[in-house]
This record gives structure tokens, sequence and C-alpha cells, in this order.
């Protein structure tokens, strides 16, 4: 299969070593804005890939089967949609889209020229994550009940800095742009920081939930049907717009999900939790551990006068 990648940032060259290695996979070219990121990716890929400043120069070739986007969240639905009309199969970074409704736009757009879609939620294809969830489908933890997500550091006063400074011409700067609105080249809006300003992503909420409400909705089978959000920003001064507090309940049709986001405080406790009527399930990259609940007879769980 050739494949060609779309950016070439820290998800980007994480994806670029990984789709090299697979023995059936050419990475037969790489699109970037950033000339120093460009030919930093090729350099990577031994030098063969074509590098080109402009994506749609990959959808335009022939011989490229498949398409990799590791972009900006706000690109993510409009390279998609444009690489399946062109005839290539897509796999595409989450979160899959910036707002609710390019979801069924994709889906419109992969049906409609018959391509495949996958999207980079990744943690679905770990063992430990597969066996985790056969023992939740088999009932081990019970009837689930409740589920807790958290994301938490402390980054006061905040970020003041980009991760790079790439010089970008004018015609890049607006190719960065594509879709959002026009604003002045701006290195902090790029590389890393650009998930903490709205016109291109949601912060740690689409940064990082994605991962583990995926998980969760595979390991139950289950959708949300309603959601309940409360947010801030209060003590983060640096740049960026996203907030530094966050908390938001889910209601599935069998349990309600938290979610829970700090950039101000790292607390004790980060991950998934699934609660159940026998046991809870915690997991995260690392492994999984399941607590059985003590089988206690409510009328002794009674507080008592001694």
């Amino acid at each position: 299969m050739r494949v060609g990648m779309i950016g070439a940032g820290l998800i980007g060259t994480r994806h670029l070593i990984d789709f090299s290695a697979q023995p059936d996979v050419e990475v037969a070219a790489i699109a970037e804005v950033s000339p120093s990121r460009l030919e930093a990716a090729r350099s990577l890929a031994g030098g063969r890939p074509e590098g080109v400043s402009d994506f749609r120069r990959l959808l335009d070739r022939k011989d490229i089967d498949a398409i990799v986007v590791s972009t900006p969240d706000y690109w993510h639905a409009l390279m998609t949609i444009m690489a399946c009309a062109a005839g290539k199969d897509v796999y595409v970074e989450k979160p899959l889209t910036h707002v609710v409704r390019e979801g069924d736009w994709m889906v419109a757009a992969a049906t409609r020229y018959n391509r495949v879609v996958q999207v980079g939620t990744q943690q679905r294809s770990g063992r430990h994550y597969q066996r985790a969830a056969d023992l939740v489908r088999r009932g081990h933890i019970g009837d689930v009940r409740h589920v807790h997500i958290r994301a938490s550091r402390n980054i006061v006063p905040g970020f003041t800095r980009p991760v790079d400074a790439p010089e970008l011409s004018a015609d890049a700067w607006d190719l960065w742009l594509g879709p959002a609105p026009f604003v002045p080249f701006d290195p902090r809006r790029g590389l890393y920081h650009f998930r903490w300003f709205w016109d291109y992503s949601g912060g740690q909420t689409t940064n990082l939930l994605s991962h583990d409400l995926d998980i969760v909705q595979w390991m139950t089978g289950m959708m949300p049907t309603r959601v309940s959000a409360f947010a801030q920003r209060r003590s983060l001064d640096g740049f960026g717009e996203t907030p530094d507090a966050f908390e938001a309940i889910y209601e599935f049709p069998g349990f309600l999900l938290t979610w829970s986001s700090s950039e101000v405080s790292t607390g004790k406790w980060r991950g998934l939790e699934l609660s159940g009527t026998k046991g809870t399930l915690s997991i995260n990259r690392a492994g999984f551990e399941i607590t059985a609940d003590r089988l206690i007879p409510a009328e002794e769980q009674i507080p008592r006068v001694s």
C-alpha cells in the first residue's frame, strides 16, 4: 500500500515512523507547510517520499492508495472528505471532528465513495484493553453504573512560548489556516499549542477525552444520550482560550459518566475507571486492575451508635 502523510508535527512524526515500519506500506509522499519539518520528515523516511507543502498534491496522485491525516482538529473533516472524493482510504487522527455535525458529513463521504476511514483513538488494539473489554462484557464487574475519566496537570501560569517558531510564508500560513478564520501569523498557534484555541480545537476535552470515551463506548456498546458541562478559565494567564477547569456528566442508557479535566492541579488520580455492581476496573495504557466489592448485606452497612 502506498500512503501519503499530511502533517509532520509531533503525532505526524510518530505515524510516519509506525507506518514506515509496516512491511506492506510505502510512504510515497509527505505534505507539511513548514519547510524545516518537511525536510526533517523526509530525512526520517530515508529521503524517499516526495515532499510538498500543499496536501492537495497528494490527492492528485493516482498511485497513492491511502491518506494519513495528522493535522490540527479543524482540518480533519475537510481533508477526510476530500481524500474520500479522490478515491483514497483515510486514517485520521482523533478527535474525528472539530464540531459534531462534521461527523455526519464524513460518514456520508465515506459511504458515497465506498472508502475505508479509520480514526486513530489508538487504544483498542492494546491487548490488555481487549482483555479488559471482554471482562466488562462478561459481567466480571457486574452491571456498569458509573464511569469516571480524569486528566490533570498543573501548568500555572500557562504557556508563554511556542514549541518551535517556523518561518512560514504568507501562502503557507494561509494554507495552515485553511477553513479557520484569518489571523496574522502567530507561531504560538502552531505545533501542539493549537489545542488551546477554539478555532482549531477544544482543549484537553478534545485532546484527551476522545481516547477513553471511545474505550467506554466500545466496551459497553452504548452511546451517550445527553451531556451537561461546566467550564472556567481563571488561573492560566498564558496564551490560549480553552478552560483550565472542566467538569461534564454524560448520560448513557445504563450508566453515568463523569469527565474531569484540570490544568491547574495535578491531584492523585488520573485515568479511566468503570464501576459496576460487583467491583471496579481501573485502566490506562500501562495495564488494568480490578477491585472487587466486599459482599456486605445492605442492613449491615447502616451506621450504628456504639
